[in-house]
């Protein structure tokens, strides 16, 4: 493979496409032997995606192998961020939302929880490993408004025709549902405010950090997963023109960051501003952690 990629570099994205394809479809597999495969992915194969920057790409996979690997683990994490997340459903601005919340049933709130509670934990919820695969959403979703949208409606039309999923599946879809609704509520203040100048280029995205990056964070910094503020991201790009509108971009990033604090309470010592003062290397992002959403705003100005 390596050989290959010299005379052709897609070579290596294709063995990235076919082990992401065998990581979907790895609950054929008997159990050992699909264990030494998601160590031999998450070893290798993630590390090279993450070595060519295929962020999104990596993330699945990553999951893929976190639900085989450590299935008791998996579960809870999103669990319990399903209970979080339901828990800020409830609040004014989320209701504002034109999203639907009927994929948001209400959970029992939980306490926050450790590295050492999910690694000890006694959870005797069974699921095979079809399911746990079924959990991870597909990469592309967040690459693409429409098809996480047809996602969506898909998951809400077979709830209202009654067609019962496992609760580690609703779970998932649950969190792609309250990352939506929080995109949809800044991309709507985006719409109607002047603030930035028109005919400015701005760009609004989304993420959920992946369950198994959450739980290495957990692990590293020994935190609850309460403190795991980054598990949703929004970020607003806004261009410059190739440094000919650089200070009124970097004005309207101000503005911008100002309607995020509208709509979401910061969170002290979280706040990381390199767009006055970017970094050597041209990077240049206002990183904000919010209370209220459990949510991490980056604010870029395109230089």
């Amino acid at each position: 493979m390596l050989l290959g990629m010299v005379d052709d570099p897609r070579v290596v994205l294709i063995k990235l496409a076919d082990r992401l394809h065998n990581m979907r479809t790895i609950y054929a597999l008997p159990i050992p032997k699909a264990e030494a495969v998601a160590q031999e992915t998450l070893a290798v194969w993630c590390s090279l995606a993450s070595r060519l920057g295929v962020w999104a790409l990596k993330a699945e996979l990553e999951d893929l192998c976190f639900a085989v690997l450590q299935p008791q683990v998996f579960m809870k994490i999103r669990s319990e961020l399903t209970s979080m997340w339901n828990s800020t459903s409830k609040d004014k601005s989320m209701r504002r939302s034109s999203i639907r919340s009927d994929l948001l049933a209400s959970t029992k709130e939980v306490h926050a929880t450790s590295t050492h509670d999910l690694l000890s934990s006694n959870d005797q919820e069974q699921s095979n490993m079809e399911d746990l695969l079924r959990a991870v959403l597909p990469f592309d979703l967040f690459l693409d408004r429409r098809r996480r949208s047809d996602f969506l409606n898909n998951l809400q039309s077979n709830s209202e025709a009654s067609i019962r999923k496992p609760k580690i599946v609703d779970d998932a879809a649950i969190a792609l549902t309250s990352l939506a609704a929080c995109e949809e509520e800044l991309q709507q203040e985006l719409l109607i405010t002047t603030s930035y100048i028109p005919g400015m280029e701005v760009r609004l995205s989304s993420r959920l950090k992946s369950l198994y990056s959450i739980y290495c964070k957990m692990k590293r910094k020994r935190v609850g997963i309460r403190q795991v503020y980054d598990a949703r991201a929004l970020r607003v790009i806004v261009g410059d023109k190739n440094g000919a509108l650089h200070g009124p971009a970097v004005r309207s990033c101000y503005s911008i960051l100002d309607i995020v604090h509208r709509l979401w309470t910061p969170i002290d010592g979280e706040f990381d501003d390199y767009i006055i003062n970017p970094k050597g290397s041209g990077y240049q992002v206002s990183i904000i952690s919010h209370q209220i959403k459990h949510l991490v705003a980056s604010i870029n100005a395109e230089v």
